[in-house]
């Protein structure tokens, strides 16, 4: 290596560290692997659909697959006869495996540039990179450059992190959200990238669509310049914010967690310090939010409507200028039902936000009651055909996204989806994390 090369890497290192990133070493599937079968959804799709992932059973069969490597979180709480430490220990097992076959081959560092299309867009660009989870919080109100843009379950985060607290490896499901209206971090590296030939290109099962993926090496000049236009970000001036997280925060702060749990026993530069992340501009066109409806079980219809009913009187009775409030419509479907909610506002309030503070009463008060976040309105539709209630929620504008975030610190729980369940990312990469 030159001294230029070693100057220009320094570099890199040094704008790195002050954006709160890594570049990673990324492990891919050998040539050969059948990629069609070793992608899958996100783990924490489908969660009330166990038919979605028995197909994806099906389909994979024996062949290696990222399904061996993660555990889909309708098993935490419906394990079935294979309870979850042992299909934990099953993917610690199969990691162990992938590595030791050289199912898994590394890459040199770097960053991958990843280009998705779906039946509904032709396109959506990433920037696969790693992010220092000391300047990630999910506190509301913190002024980290990595932020949660939902309220954290804190009991959502033991299970997950006994997944990752022995695994060899981490599968990023996470996606990360920029303000770059111009269009100057990621969109320059897949225009420079696209004409060459992709490292990898698969179609995606389960109407996933179809995923490209570019590496870009650490001595890249492309991936200097990105990294430089990253850093000059208005987000990053105006708010001392630059990642807001899109998709998968439970995910990244069990990783947190995780680290937080390890670091005084390791080296401050340890892999598990930083998390993969998918990073895509707010502003890309292949990005649409869509609401997360709600589906509630175990309850009457009737009876949901009526504890509804009296829980938005009082809080409109509550409100300090009641004169001011506006009742926007919620539809609700029940089996062989639908009506609207009138739910009251203040100016600024989110829908979405008074609607989940009538469900964790509700939950409260009737411990019996179950609650699922579910995407797609006709899912919705086809829930409340067997029984449950069903509430669609309209979708979060996304030129209000960073200015909410810098004015409240975070949204309502489960406010947006970044596209349908079925755009989510697929596993692919994976990174050694001890």
């Amino acid at each position: 290596m030159s001294l230029n090369q070693k100057d220009s890497n320094a570099t890199l290192q040094t704008l790195a560290n002050t954006l709160g990133v890594a570049i990673p070493e990324l492990y891919i599937p050998h040539a050969g692997i059948d990629l069609s079968r070793w992608a899958v959804v996100a783990c924490d799709q489908y969660t009330s659909q166990p038919e979605y992932w028995q197909q994806t059973e099906t389909l994979v069969g024996d062949v290696p697959s990222t399904l061996r490597l993660v555990l889909p979180e309708i098993y935490l709480e419906q394990p079935g006869d294979n309870p979850v430490e042992n299909r934990i220990a099953r993917i610690n097992q199969a990691m162990d495996d992938y590595l030791d076959q050289d199912i898994l081959v590394p890459l040199a560092p770097g960053c991958m540039v990843i280009d998705r299309s779906t039946r509904l867009h032709p396109s959506r660009i990433g920037l696969l990179i790693a992010i220092d989870l000391e300047r990630y919080d999910f506190t509301p109100g913190n002024r980290e450059l990595t932020r949660a843009t939902e309220g954290t379950v804190l009991d959502r985060i033991p299970p997950r992190q006994a997944i990752r607290k022995d695994a060899l490896l981490e599968l990023p499901h996470v996606q990360l959200l920029i303000d770059d209206p111009g269009r100057t971090v990621i969109e320059p590296l897949h225009a420079a990238l696209s004409p060459q030939t992709p490292l990898y290109a698969t179609d995606l099962a389960q109407e996933g669509g179809f995923v490209k993926g570019w590496h870009v090496s650490s001595d890249s000049k492309l991936l200097a310049n990105a990294l430089t236009a990253l850093g000059q970000l208005a987000s990053l001036k105006d708010y001392g914010l630059l990642f807001a997280v899109g998709d998968g925060n439970h995910s990244l702060a069990t990783a947190k967690a995780h680290w937080n749990s390890i670091k005084s026993d390791v080296s401050p530069d340890h892999p598990a310090r930083y998390a993969l992340a998918e990073v895509i501009n707010i502003h890309d066109s292949g990005l649409d939010f869509e609401p997360i409806h709600r589906a509630v079980f175990n309850i009457d219809f009737e009876l949901f409507l009526d504890h509804a009913e009296r829980f938005f009187t009082k809080q409109l009775a509550a409100m300090v200028r009641p004169e001011h409030a506006m009742s926007l419509p919620v539809p609700v479907y029940g089996p062989g039902f639908k009506t609207d909610l009138a739910v009251p506002l203040q100016p600024g309030d989110l829908v979405v936000g008074a609607i989940q503070a009538m469900l964790d009463d509700l939950l409260a008060r009737h411990p019996d009651v179950r609650l699922d976040y579910i995407h797609g309105e006709e899912v919705v539709q086809e829930l409340s055909g067997k029984g449950a209630v069903g509430l669609v929620l309209p979708s979060l504008e996304k030129s209000d996204f960073f200015g909410i975030i810098a004015r409240d610190g975070i949204l309502p729980r489960k406010t947006f989806s970044m596209g349908e369940a079925f755009e989510k990312r697929y596993y692919f990469e994976s990174r050694r994390i001890r």
